[in-house]
This record gives C-alpha cells, structure tokens and sequence, in this order.
C-alpha cells in the first residue's frame, strides 16, 4: 500500500494506492494557507497560496507570500517509506515583528458523501478525562469536535488560540484503509491540528496535517517573527495503514519507538510499596507527622512491602521538613544512608522518593518565585480561596533557584536512592521577574524545558535512578499539554524514563467504570512509554480489578493501603470490606504478578478488544491475556485471538479458560467470570511460568 501525493494546481491531493489496485482519496481540496495576526501595530488576516512549485515522484518543493504581513513560506513534501514528510517554515523579511494570533496551513477533505469515515486521535482515542475523541463525517460537519482543557482558577491561564482539534497524530479513514497524520517535534510542543472548515452553509470541509496552533499557542516559537527571522514547524508524517484504529495505534507506536520513545531492552522497574495509603496526608502539619510519619512507621510499611513481594518503598508527601523544601526530616527519619541500608538488609527493599516544585511553608528567598504583572509572587490568595491552603511557587528557570533545588534533591538521591518522581512541577502561569534568565513574561515551554533539564542533571547524576515526570503545565486529570514522548527517552534523546499513570490512584474503581481508566488502554496501543502508577488497595474490590487493569496497562505499578488513612480517601467513604482478606488476595495477586512481571513491564501490548489485553514477549512462544467483566453481572466472555501473535505453532498450553485453536489459524478462548471481575491466562511458556 502506497500514499499518493500531488499538489498540482494548488490542490492538495492524497491518494492510497491500496493492494488491489483501488484508489482512495483522503484530501482533495485545495491545500490551505492562512495567518492571521499583527505586523508592527497593524492586523492583518491573509489567506495564501503557493506561487512557486517544483514537483517529481519523491520530492515537492513549495513557496509563496502572505500580502498583507509580507510573511513568507517554504514547504516541502518529501517520500518517506510508503508515506510522506512534510516541512514548513515562516520567515519574515521585513522591519517589523510580525505577531500570529491563528496560523492554519494544511489538506483538505470534502466531508460530504464520507457517511461512514472516521476521525480518531491517536493514542487517546478515549482522553484522560474519559472523552471520546473519535468522529464520523457527520459530527464533523455538526461541529461536535472538542478538546479536554485544563483551566486552574488559582492560576493565570493565559487565552487559548487553538481553534480546531488537537491530538499527538490522527487515524482517518473509511474503516477499512486509511492514513494516519503524526505531528513529531521534540524542540517545541506542537500537535497534529484537524478542523472542521466552516460558512454560510455549515462545516463542509476537514482540514488536516500541515501546521497550526494548540493550547496557548504552541507552538510558542511561531507567535513572533522578527525581523528577518525563521520559524521551522515540526515535521508532519502521513503514512497509509489498512484495518481499524488499533492498526493505526501500532504504526504510530512504530513511530515513536524508531525515535528512542519507549523502554530499554533490560527495563525492570521495581514494584513499589507506597506508604503514602496507610500513614496518610499530613499536609507539612509538623505535629501529625511526628505523630504518624516516623521512622518505625516506615519500617512497619516496608514489612508490609516486603510480604507483599514489594520491592521498593516509597515515600510520597511526608519526609521533608515540609512540602516542597527537598529537607530530609532526620529527626523524624534518621539519615536517608542509614534508612538505605536497613531497607535492603532486613527487606530486601530499595528506596524511592517524590520531589515537588511549590513550598507549603514560605521558606526560599522571595527573589525566586514567580512574579506577576505587578511584580507580586505569585502565592496565597487565590490558592487560598480555590484549594484551601497556601503554597508558595519559585520560578524553576531562576538559575540561582534551580541549583540550590538540584543540590537537594541529588543530596538524597546519591544515597543509593532508585527511584525519583517529578511531582506538582504544573505550571502556575507566567513570571514577570525579568531577573530569572527566561523571557518576560515567561511560556509553559519555558517551564516544561526547565523541568526536562532538572531531570537530565538528576539522571547524570544518579543513573541507576528511574526517573518520573508528571506534565509540567496541566496536572495530569483530564488532559496533557506535552505529548507523551516529548523529552522522554534515553540520554541523548530525553531525559527522563516514565510517564505518569493519569493520577488513577484514589478512585480507581468509579474511573474504570466511567470510562476514564481506558485511556490507559488506548495509551498502550499507541505507545511504549512506560507509565508509572501506584494504587491503593482499599479502592479496589474484592476481586483485585483494578490492580489487574493496572497490572495490564501500566509497566510500572505500585500498591499499598492494608489499613487505609482516613486523609488519602478521595474517593469517599468505602463500601464496607474485610481488610485483612483484601490483603491476602492482593498478596496472591502479587505473587503470580511477579512470576508473569517480564511479559507486563517490556513485553509487547496487544489491543484484542478494550476488554482484552495480550502481553507476549521476545523469545517465548504464548503470552499472557488479561480479560475483564466490566459489568454488574456475571458474563461468559468468548474472543477471537489471531494465532500468529503467540509466536508458535499449532496448539499451545493455555491455563486459565477453555481455548479452540482453529483451523483459520484463530484462537477462541472462553471463560466465564463474576461481575466485575478479571482472569489472568497463561499461554504457552507463560503456563510453565519460566
């Protein structure tokens, strides 16, 4: 299967070239070229078009100018594979700085007559927040499109600009084939953007692929050219793909894997016991955590960890001197050294701990935290009249800031620590202070850059660490505003390891059954990032669903909560349950968890269906399916399992429902399961548990 493109005429053309013979078209319009912003003091809206054009089989070289801004482009359109790439840039000749408000190049499709093709944001077709980002032709035309957006009241959020839809890449297509439009750039946060053309007779047309804004305005660097500057766009990919989204998901998964954006061949995360479930939120209250956070605590909870078959104690909010000043409490604690050793020596444990940006007690120099307009720090009054409490924000690009904060995190960290989060580092609107080294007023970029170059110089510092970061601008509920792969990766490529599990961590079960915990399975077929996720086990239920749907689509998990604080029960007052047999259960399901652990944390994500997950792993012939009852009743589950992907011939053992292998080369498997439940099955070398 081969893309065709052809830009004749101005007329943007895409075609695939299927294994038949058979021609689709996936834009047939002619391609758009459009600003809108002020050159000096003077607006301007300018609809363009190409007025020069070379073209040949594998190479199409485009250039023109906007009139009233003088703003100039170039595009080319290069062969990739069986797909294309595209560039753009902008440049602007003349004296004056031109400032983009809208910018909106790209192809169209007519919508009408496409009843039955589909839109789908790729990964998250189903969002952090449980909306559902696929579209038919028609609720395109209607205008039914939207995007998740974080909006913090106690924050300056500046205006958006983006006016149509934004997702990391796009499946669009008639069911059957299709081209999937990735936008890759790993310099500045930019989306692939689709927008519904719209006039008097209604939205007629979809615009897609080429270049436009998201959010606030990312990419940040296009929304001023000076004179004679250059703005380079991240590149655009269309690939062809044939099958449905979860096709789609796998060619974008490809995609990001050639750029360093997943695991490492030998990545096994340790499973992490986090003490957070059962000593509780203390909130920087010196007296409770001299109450409750102390060092026979720890230890209690690492005995805990330890007949779990744990292998690492974590330390969320509760070790500093309070939130947010990066002081271990050794009057509490005894030295983080001495905690070290006694964790491995008498547990077998590790130890990991969480870092945060904002102070819960006013303690760094009034000169480091972020400034508004006024030249005020940006604390108190509407923190206090939005959450209830006070924080205080130092500006991370302050470069005095910046190393006094790295010099205490590497303080704890270079004690044999192996595991560090980048927690509440969420961006709390612009500094004004011109003395921080960042443009005045700041960006989120410039925000997200200073968290990634934290984290760089921890992992330099400390590379037996894993490194977490939570996105840096929205607080990770209802939408990301980096792309997953944006900075993540290796040294060399990224700078940190995981990405965080979507703060499914208090209410784990109302998120599975509201639909907001399958993005975690959509985040799977479209990624190998791996995430990091702890749970409690006292929001689970009886049957451990939760902790097996984590087990399933997060790489890297965490438990606890044998008791549970009353202070981490976010999700409400608990349905009544025995503690103790909650316990014994998740006991079982840690030991078969960490025979399984090596097909779960790097081996390969199958989407069989949003209710059936296959793992399989390099080497081994099976693999491990996890299959879930999401209803309130008890359901015979039967499904089709294509035989290729357990890497092996003919027949293979399976423990743990009824299978079929068929001569259509397809497995069926059966089992029966009570409501709300799941069922681990073992295929192949998986059964004999290697």
């Amino acid at each position: 299967m081969r893309l065709e493109l052809s830009m004749a005429h101005g007329i943007g053309r895409l075609v695939v070239v299927d294994g038949r013979g058979r021609e689709i078209a996936f834009a047939e319009q002619p391609y758009r070229y459009a600003i809108e912003g002020r050159a000096g003091a003077i607006g301007f809206r300018d609809d363009g078009m190409a007025s020069a054009m070379t073209e040949d089989e594998d190479l199409i070289e485009a250039s023109g100018s906007f009139c009233a801004s003088g703003v100039t482009f170039r595009q080319v359109m290069a062969r990739v594979g069986e797909g294309w790439r595209e560039t753009i840039e902008l440049n602007n000749p003349g004296d004056e700085t031109v400032t983009m408000d809208w910018i909106d190049f790209g192809f169209g499709a007519e919508l009408r007559g496409r009843g039955h093709w589909r839109l789908c944001a790729v990964p998250f077709r189903v969002g952090l927040d449980g909306g559902i980002h696929d579209y038919s032709a028609r609720q395109l035309m209607d205008g039914e499109g939207r995007n998740a957006v974080y909006a913090d009241p106690s924050r300056d959020n500046p205006p958006l600009k983006e006016r149509g839809l934004r997702s990391e890449a796009w499946a669009w297509g008639d069911g059957e084939t299709g081209i999937v439009i990735v936008k890759y750039n790993d310099k500045q946060i930019e989306y692939a953007m689709a927008e519904s053309i719209c006039d008097e007779g209604g939205c007629q047309a979809l615009r897609f692929g080429g270049a436009g804004f998201a959010y606030y305005g990312e990419p940040s660097g296009a929304q001023a050219l000076e004179p004679g500057g250059t703005f380079r766009f991240g590149d655009t990919y269309y690939f062809p793909y044939s099958g449905g989204h979860e096709c789609a998901n796998a060619l974008y998964r490809s995609f990001l894997e050639e750029r360093g954006h997943t695991h490492a061949p030998d990545y096994d995360p340790p499973i992490h016991w986090n003490v957070l479930y059962d000593i509780g939120w203390h909130h920087s209250d010196e007296e409770k955590l001299r109450q409750h956070y102390h060092l026979p605590a720890l230890l209690a909870e690492a005995a805990k960890a330890k007949e779990c078959g744990c292998e690492l104690l974590y330390l969320d909010p509760g070790w500093e001197v309070a939130e947010g000043l990066t002081l271990w409490d050794e009057s509490r604690l005894g030295t983080v050294s001495s905690l070290v050793i006694e964790l491995d020596e008498q547990y077998g444990l590790k130890l990991g701990f969480r870092t945060i940006l904002r102070a819960y007690k006013q303690h760094w120099p009034e000169a480091w935290l972020v400034k508004d307009a006024s030249g005020q720090s940006v604390r108190t009054e509407k923190l206090e009249a939005t959450w209830g409490y006070s924080f205080w924000e130092p500006c991370l690009s302050d470069p005095a800031y910046f190393a006094e904060k790295l010099e205490r995190i590497l303080a704890i960290a270079r004690q044999g620590v192996r595991f560090v989060m980048l927690d509440e580092m969420d961006w709390r609107g612009p500094c004004h202070d011109i003395g921080h080294g960042h443009p005045v007023p700041s960006t989120p970029l410039d925000h997200v850059l200073a968290v990634y170059r934290l984290a760089r110089e921890i992992r330099r510092s400390c590379p037996e660490a894993l490194l977490e970061v939570h996105d840096p601008v929205s607080p990770w509920t209802t939408t990301l505003y980096a792309p997953t792969y944006f900075g993540q990766g290796k040294e060399g490529i990224g700078s940190y390891d995981e990405n965080w599990g979507f703060e499914y961590m208090w209410n784990c079960i109302e998120d599975l059954k509201s639909g907001k915990a399958m993005s975690l399975y959509y985040y799977n077929l479209g990624c190998s990032i791996p995430l990091y996720l702890h749970v409690t086990m006292a929001a689970d239920n009886d049957n451990a669903l939760f902790f097996w749907w984590a087990a399933s689509t997060v790489r890297h998990i965490g438990i606890g909560g044998r008791s549970s604080h009353p202070s981490i029960e976010i999700a409400g007052e608990l349905a009544p349950y025995d503690r103790e047999r909650r316990y014994a259960d998740y006991r079982s399901a840690m030991s078969l968890y960490r025979e399984l652990k090596a097909y779960y944390v790097r081996g390969t994500f199958h989407g069989i269906s949003e209710r059936v997950h296959l793992h399989t792993l390099e080497g081994k012939t099976g693999g491990v399916l996890n299959a879930f009852n999401l209803d309130e009743e008890e359901a015979e589950l039967i499904f089709l399992v294509p035989g290729r992907l357990f890497n092996g011939n003919g027949p293979l053992p399976v423990a743990g429902a009824a299978a079929d292998w068929k001569a259509d080369g397809r497995v069926e498997f059966r089992v029966r399961l009570g409501p709300m439940s799941p069922v681990v099955i073992r295929v192949g070398d998986a059964v004999r548990r290697e």
